[in-house]
């Protein structure tokens, strides 16, 4: 399998020191650079970004630079590793130590540098230190950020993976990928008396006696860099006062694409570019949001269908060769359609843009008249796209009832946003796809067809009038109703497995009648299933609901967790408290990726939402009052986890019968990690909290 160049780079590894030495490294800024001779290349221009994250037990480091960026990754404790994540080619190199047994400081000592080869191998370096005696490499990965996802979920990796080790000062891990065209390197250099040896096929960093290892780490790839956006061409004067937040929007932001989130998703994912383009869009540039709706416009499949994810780099390499892809190229991208979703988000958010705002209506048609790089125009794209929501929305307007709404894809677990396997609690029918995105897709197609946009077309947008009108029956198959007394027992047994003070939350459903939400989801049957949720924040966001919808919310909002959502670190995502089956409620831990914990970007689009509804004018003024009551209660939250807020998600402890907060990923039971900066977690820049409200009857 590997190709000839791949050949003639390991024989010139294999040859020797004196033969490496002559490749190795170049460091961009003055810094403490390896004390080994290198052929100088010119550095590389433009602006610097670089700033660190510190959660928990992990230390984030990010460097961008020219064609360099890179994101390092340290985890302290019993379980060190080391994670260094390329935006080019999502590819990185992870390493992981055998557990060690007294908690280990494992820190980068300094700024991360840029680091340039002739060669064309670019990368970071950073002295890398930890206060114990021996440290030894129990697996190591070089290659696709998915196939280290991987390795860190399963302990495994495929054996086309496997790298070489060079022994000697400096020691040097490195792997030509799948394609034999990209290498990886990581070239360890001891320090102050550390060395690093190889015992049989483990890497081992010994300190010297009685001190501290100390190496001098230098990761390295040579996949096409992409085109970063300078910081200041990101977002308008309008943009929050937030460097957090602008710099790690920075990092995600290039010209080819938006990322998803480092470092576990350094690539495209299609509904969190048009989830992130929606909330930022009171300040985006028109540039950036344009890049990021065409990158979506690129990816559709033939019928309309917006790619989810793309594996690219060695990952699809490896999957063109598993699969004996006849493609010309084996390193192509290859598109995940499995997601239903962010089929029904591209036409809401673009008329969020191209007709809602003055900028984006004087755009409009000189960027649907782009082209892909298929040769399709960028308004026949769009027209596909709409032609597939006009189709799956048919069979429930026609036929209304559970088993026609919008269902995951036959055999799938997965297919909105809440993508673990147990999200949705095995359910089939989501609630936000269901009631939220529908809907607000087929106002969004009746608006374009009614455009100049798409040629005026009465008839397309009448039937999707209809078709939006038979929708608005769907919230009711997703109501749940328990009386008081079922409510309050199963919230004092929630709370008492918890050993939380239900006091607060007692108190706000007492004397209130049936308690009334929207199931998270239906099973294949069309039963709800009973979890309290945060995806109301969609509906507020693309629809305009009912009053008496919108004061559910705001009791949701307003409401102690386990009553509600709110809880002292964040609104839960989920909150399992009214399941009376035991093996439902389980899914739903405060350790599930998508259970009882807080995602930063699920808050800005409930504060985007409110901001939105409390700008209507057919709504009482109770209604407002109630809403404008609920969104204090939510930025109140907001405001005291703002140090989080870039990153993707966190949880809690119970500590004297009160909810803590605490970093997800790095305690028992936790079932993912969360990572450091997320793109829908930026959104902030756009979503700010609001000057304090006037009474609703001063309107």
């Amino acid at each position: 399998m590997v190709q000839t160049e791949a050949a003639e780079y390991h024989r010139a590894m294999l040859a020797g020191p004196a033969r490496v030495v002559a490749l190795l490294v170049v460091v961009v800024p003055a810094c403490s650079s390896p004390s080994i001779p290198a052929k100088p290349v010119a550095p590389a221009s433009g602006e610097t970004l670089a700033f660190a994250i510190h959660e928990g037990a992990i230390s984030n480091h990010f460097f961008r630079r020219g064609p360099i960026a890179a994101h390092v990754l340290v985890s302290s404790g019993l379980d060190p590793r080391l994670i260094v994540a390329f935006p080019a080619g999502n590819t990185g190199i992870g390493v992981w130590f055998d557990k060690v047994g007294v908690p280990v400081q494992f820190a980068v000592d300094g700024e991360l540098a840029g680091v340039e080869r002739a060669d064309r191998m670019r990368g970071v370096a950073a002295l890398l230190t930890a206060n114990t005696a021996r440290l030894a490499v129990r697996g190591a990965v070089l290659g696709s950020i998915r196939t280290i996802r991987d390795f860190a979920h399963h302990g495994t990796a495929p054996p086309e993976t496997a790298h070489q080790t060079q022994p000697g000062t400096p020691l040097v891990l490195r792997r030509v990928t799948a394609d034999g065209k990209h290498h990886v390197e990581l070239i360890l250099e001891p320090r102050d008396g550390t060395t690093a040896t190889v015992e049989g096929d483990r890497v081992v960093l010994t300190a010297p006696k009685g001190g501290t290892i100390r190496v001098h780490a230098t990761a390295l790839a040579n996949n096409n860099p992409l085109t970063p956006i300078p910081m200041g061409k990101l977002v308008t004067g309008a943009a929050a006062s937030s460097e957090q937040d602008l710099r790690a929007l920075a990092f995600l932001s290039y010209q080819e694409k938006l990322l998803a989130g480092s470092w576990r998703f350094l690539t495209y994912f299609g509904r969190d570019t048009l989830l992130s383009v929606r909330l930022l869009l009171p300040v985006l540039q028109p540039d950036v949001t344009e890049a990021a709706l065409g990158s979506v416009l690129e990816r559709l499949a033939a019928d309309g269908d917006v790619a989810h994810e793309e594996d690219i780099g060695d990952f699809a390499t490896l999957r063109h060769l598993a699969e004996k892809s006849r493609h010309a190229d084996v390193t192509a991208p290859i598109y995940d359609y499995k997601m239903v979703d962010d089929d029904f988000l591209l036409g809401p958010v673009l008329v969020s843009y191209f007709l809602d705002t003055e900028t984006g209506r004087s755009r409009a048609q000189q960027f649907l008249d782009r082209k892909t790089t298929a040769g399709l125009s960028y308004v026949a794209a769009l027209e596909r796209n709409l032609d597939l929501v006009i189709k799956r929305a048919t069979p429930f307007a026609d036929k209304p009832g559970p088993t026609t709404l919008v269902a995951l894809m036959p055999g799938l677990p997965v297919g909105e946003w809440r993508d673990s396997e147990i999200g949705l609690g095995h359910g089939r029918y989501a609630f936000n796809v269901n009631v939220a995105l529908v809907p607000a897709a087929l106002e969004a197609a009746a608006r374009l067809y009614e455009s100049p946009l798409l040629g005026a077309k009465a008839s397309a947008a009448a039937n999707a009038r209809r078709l939006a009108k038979a929708w608005q029956g769907a919230e009711a198959l997703f109501r749940v109703e328990l009386s008081e007394a079922v409510a309050t027992t199963r919230l004092t047994q929630y709370a008492a497995s918890q050993d939380l003070d239900a006091g607060e939350a007692l108190a706000s459903i007492k004397n209130q009648g049936p308690l009334v939400f929207h199931a998270l989801s239906l099973d294949a049957v069309g039963k709800p299933i009973p979890v309290m949720h945060t995806d109301d924040g969609f509906v507020m966001l693309f629809t305009s609901p009912s009053p008496e919808y919108l004061a559910q919310v705001a009791g949701r909002l307003t409401r102690a967790f386990p009553a509600g959502l709110r809880t002292p670190v964040g609104m839960v995502v989920a909150n399992p408290a009214f399941v009376a089956e035991q093996p439902v409620r389980d899914l739903f831990t405060r350790g599930h990726y998508h259970g009882a914990v807080v995602w930063s970007w699920q808050q800005a689009m409930l504060a985007a939402g409110l901001a939105r509804q409390l700008a209507r004018t057919d709504l009482p003024p109770a209604t407002l009052t109630t809403l404008a009551q609920a969104e204090q209660a939510l930025w109140t939250v907001i405001d005291a986890t703002a140090e989080q807020r870039t990153g993707e998600l966190w949880t809690w402890d119970v500590k004297d019968r009160r909810i803590v907060l605490a970093p997800f990923g790095q305690g028992a039971g936790h079932t993912d990690e969360s990572n450091a900066v997320q793109l829908w977690s930026t959104v902030y820049l756009g979503v700010q909290r609001p000057a304090p409200r006037a009474p609703s009857g001063a309107r």
